[in-house]
């Protein structure tokens, strides 16, 4: 047979592709040709991004914003910045707290950049460190240092 006789009959005469239908003569993926599960995987990724994203930042933004509205003069807090400090005044505006963070030292902060309020009872590190209760390198004696 002729080479190019041969391609001829093979693109002339192409066979049929295989028809698969259901028991009602619908094809297998649906009257929706397989737009359902697409529909029902995105669904899904919502519903993922909405319980384990959305909704517990939510709820940290709430429970932030009542703790900065039970803010009261005399609690210790710690900024974001990392100073710890008591409220000395909370000023009219509502936007910025006066803090207390040593004996004549006072800084005005913004409200929202109060990270956590201490509890009353929470032990302080440095009234640790002056009773010697926590040490965590023990003073060497004197023959210890002599070596």
């Amino acid at each position: 047979m002729n080479p190019q006789a041969f391609i001829a009959q093979q693109t002339a005469d192409p066979s049929p592709a295989p028809q698969t239908t259901g028991p009602e003569g619908q094809s297998p993926s649906g009257p929706f040709g397989g737009m359902s599960s697409t529909l029902i995987m995105i669904v899904a990724v919502f519903a993922f991004m909405y319980f384990f994203a959305i909704r517990p930042q939510r709820k940290e933004e709430k429970r932030k914003k009542e703790m900065l509205s039970a803010l009261k003069k005399g609690d210790t807090v710690v900024t974001t910045g990392g100073i710890v400090g008591s409220v000395h005044s909370i000023k009219q505006d509502a936007e910025t707290v006066i803090l207390k963070v040593g004996d004549n030292t006072r800084i005005e902060v913004l409200r929202s950049s109060i990270n956590s309020v201490k509890e009353p009872g929470a032990v302080d590190a440095g009234s640790e460190e002056k009773s010697g209760k926590n040490e965590k390198f023990p003073r060497s004696s004197s023959k210890t240092a002599k070596k």
